[in-house]
């Protein structure tokens, strides 16, 4: 028997009858399956009606030369061994066969021991250019899953899919099949070659009868029984050779890939069912993880939504009572609105970040959101504080400190309402910070608190008007105030064009 691992078909060509019958015989005993014709032109008509592993032919025959025939063979594209049989065995003779593309020549008269060898050796010269060329699709492959694995864009994936199978199969009829996505007609999900762009419209598949009978590992097909899976296909196209492996995730399978040649001189092969079958699974997974990416980026966005909502409505609710606090006391109604509008007016003409400007806004809102603690008598008292009163009122900062500091998304406007009555000098509270000790919002809501309680009526004076607030500003600036955000602040106020507030907001 042959040492091949799978069973060949061998074409003989030679115009002797003798020669042809006696090794058709013995390659048959052989473990060949054997075909025989008289010339050239006969050979090639069989060529294109039917796969061959290898074509043993005559050298010298009337009408078309074992040469010539190899020679048309190479040009049509067969991928087909070619071994010359000649009686006239010369350097130049086998020298002609090798340069027309034979793999080896056989001389007249020849043992059938010879045959065999000539057989084996084609056959494993084609097996080592055949793992050459594995080699390099596995190297393809390596590459172009790298290309799906990086990839979160499922039409990227796909079309990577469909590139790949392409240029390996040659196939004349591409379908990349989904069962859970909607294909519109499979429409962009399909290719074509130009061999039958003509009747693309009339190749439909049967999907459910291929779906019956795919495996785990795919399946491959080379005879009429392939239009079982197609739906009324034209007469003029006659499926040759199908290859259909399943796009495999956990726990089923996704879809499949499926590859069709109508062409007679391509046939698919067992390495074409693996290298399709790697494609797909890596493709599959890609896929999921992709589609999973998208919900996992879906869901993302919807918590990141109801999170800002939350943020947003505790904001809100801290601003409320903030508000709440001032709705007590007639003369500091207002107070922390108009202190959040000065920072901003500062913070901008420092030209802060947008965030930093965004923070200090909300920072000035809750500033003296501490006072919550204080009793409304205690703080419309007209006379005097008294020494314990004093010390009550100097813990808001720290009552502020401590309302916010549980919040998250509010701990980074701490240093806003915990340090707005520090001093630049270092005569402040509550920690008695000097200098760039004091954080910038701390500074910035300094000069901003002290300019609008100078501005308003209070329970125990009357507002002060704005040239008399300006004037103390400056002449405490170094002292109790920093020297660069009062100046950024005069500058702001006087390009701002802001006269005065009303009772009831800005």
């Amino acid at each position: 028997m042959t040492s091949q691992s799978t069973r060949k078909t061998i074409l003989i060509v030679d115009d002797e009858m003798v020669i042809r019958d006696v090794l058709e015989d013995f390659l048959s005993s052989e473990g060949y399956d054997v075909v025989t014709v008289s010339n050239g032109h006969s050979a090639l008509n069989e060529l294109e009606s039917d796969h061959y592993d290898a074509v043993l032919s005559d050298l010298m025959m009337p009408e078309m030369t074992g040469l010539e025939l190899i020679a048309e063979i190479n040009n049509r594209g067969y991928k087909i061994i070619t071994i010359i049989m000649t009686g006239y065995g010369t350097i130049e003779t086998a020298v002609a066969a090798m340069k027309s593309g034979a793999f080896d020549y056989i001389l007249k008269p020849f043992k059938m021991d010879e045959v065999l060898s000539v057989l084996d050796r084609s056959f494993e010269r084609l097996r080592l250019q055949q793992e050459n060329v594995n080699l390099k699709e596995t190297l393809n492959l390596y590459r172009i899953s790298e290309t799906i694995a990086k990839s979160r864009e499922v039409d990227s994936i796909f079309g990577t899919i469909l590139d790949a199978t392409e240029i390996e199969t040659d196939a004349d009829y591409i379908l990349l099949y989904l069962g859970d996505r909607s294909m519109d007609g499979f429409s962009g999900l399909q290719r074509f070659s130009a061999r039958v762009k003509e009747q693309k419209e009339t190749i439909k598949i049967n999907v459910d009868g291929l779906s019956s009978i795919l495996t785990d590992d795919g399946v491959f097909l080379e005879n009429d029984e392939i239009k079982q899976y197609f739906n009324d296909l034209p007469t003029v196209l006659i499926p040759r050779s199908l290859c259909c492996v399943p796009l495999k995730v956990p726990g089923g399978h996704l879809g499949f890939l499926l590859v069709v040649s109508f062409t007679r001189k391509i046939f698919f092969r067992e390495g074409h069912r693996k290298f399709l079958s790697i494609l797909g699974s890596r493709a599959a997974t890609s896929y999921e993880n992709a589609r999973l990416f998208s919900e996992l980026k879906d869901t993302n966005n919807e918590l990141t939504e109801a999170n800002r909502t939350i943020k947003e409505n505790f904001r809100q609710t801290i601003v409320g009572f903030a508000r709440a606090i001032e709705q007590n006391d007639p003369y500091t109604r207002g107070h922390s609105d108009r202190v959040a509008v000065f920072s901003r007016l500062i913070a901008e003409q420092l030209d802060l970040p947008l965030s930093f400007v965004e923070d200090i806004t909300f920072a000035g809102q809750l500033h003296d959101i501490g006072k919550i603690g204080i009793s409304s008598q205690k703080l419309n008292k007209t006379g005097k504080l008294n020494a314990p009163e004093i010390r009550m009122f100097r813990k808001h900062p720290e009552m502020g400190k401590r309302i916010l500091e549980p919040i998250p998304f509010m701990r980074h406007l701490i240093s806003g309402v915990y340090c707005h009555h520090e001093k630049y000098d270092g005569t402040g509270y509550p920690q008695g910070l000097a200098g760039d000790e004091i954080p910038l919002m701390g500074r910035i809501i300094a000069v901003a608190d002290t300019y609008d309680a100078m501005t308003s009526d209070r329970s125990y004076r009357k507002a002060l008007n704005r040239e008399v607030a300006i004037h103390e500003l400056e002449i405490n600036s170094g002292t109790q105030f920093d020297p660069d955000i009062v100046r950024a602040f005069l500058v702001a106020l006087e390009k701002s064009g802001i006269e005065d507030f009303n009772d009831d907001g800005l």
